[in-house]
């Protein structure tokens, strides 16, 4: 997936990779907040969007390698800003917390608390904060890439706990056979401001991250913003 845009164009086409297991920010085909965001805030500088759903971590290598001009749902974080450009307007802000099969909880308030070697089920590429990038290295992380596979570990007692962002639990668990009241949620691990990450390998980046602002910053002073973030996918 090649960037699509060229210097003597009139129309600009941004090839976009979307994490294909996030609902309801992205969901399997990409839709969901984050596309009708991306889609309605490039639209203020009549941008259009190639979007391709992929999984989480190939999203990334494919904006790190300059094979897609950008990709969404990223935190910004010291381990991002280093391999990614970024603008100032967040997505949105979502929370993260710890998880436990009822009757296994365990008394984390950070990652600090988290014992050594404790396994622990994430999503493969995912960030979880600066603070859990400093103990990362003591655990022992079992990365998947659906949540559905991270429910079933907790519920088969492979893992002791996990670490779900808390509206995509809610929805997955909504959607599924799964009984809500066999998993507790614990404590926050963090609190994410989510980003559109760009390649930092396109020398248009920095363009593409104003124009993105500007048209989140636009979205947001019409009311269009808050009808996104309350529409269809909020179930």
């Amino acid at each position: 997936m090649a960037p699509l845009f060229s210097a003597g164009s009139h129309a600009l086409t941004l090839s976009l990779a979307a994490e294909d297991a996030w609902p309801p920010f992205s969901d399997s085909q990409g839709n969901g907040y984050s596309r009708d965001l991306a889609i309605a805030a490039f639209a203020h500088s009549g941008v259009t969007l190639n979007i391709q759903a992929v999984p989480y971590a190939r999203a990334l290598n494919l904006t790190l390698a300059g094979k897609a001009d950008g990709c969404w749902n990223v935190t910004r974080q010291p381990s991002t800003e280093e391999q990614y450009l970024f603008g100032n307007e967040p997505l949105f802000t979502a929370r993260a917390s710890y998880y436990f099969k009822a009757g296994k909880e365990k008394n984390w308030h950070s990652p600090a608390d988290i014992p050594d070697g404790t396994q622990l089920a994430v999503i493969n590429g995912y960030e979880y904060g600066a603070e859990f990038e400093k103990h990362r290295h003591r655990l022992k992380l079992i990365e998947v890439s659906k949540q559905q596979q991270m429910i079933a570990m907790l519920l088969n007692e492979r893992v002791e706990g996990a670490i779900f962002f808390d509206q995509v639990f809610d929805y997955t668990m909504a959607n599924s056979h799964y009984d809500r009241s066999l998993i507790r949620r614990g404590e926050e691990n963090h609190t994410s401001n989510i980003y559109i990450a760009f390649s930092r390998q396109n020398a248009n980046a920095q363009n593409y991250a104003k124009m993105l602002d500007e048209g989140l910053r636009m979205l947001k002073s019409s009311g269009e913003y808050q009808r996104i973030m309350n529409g269809l996918y909020d179930r």
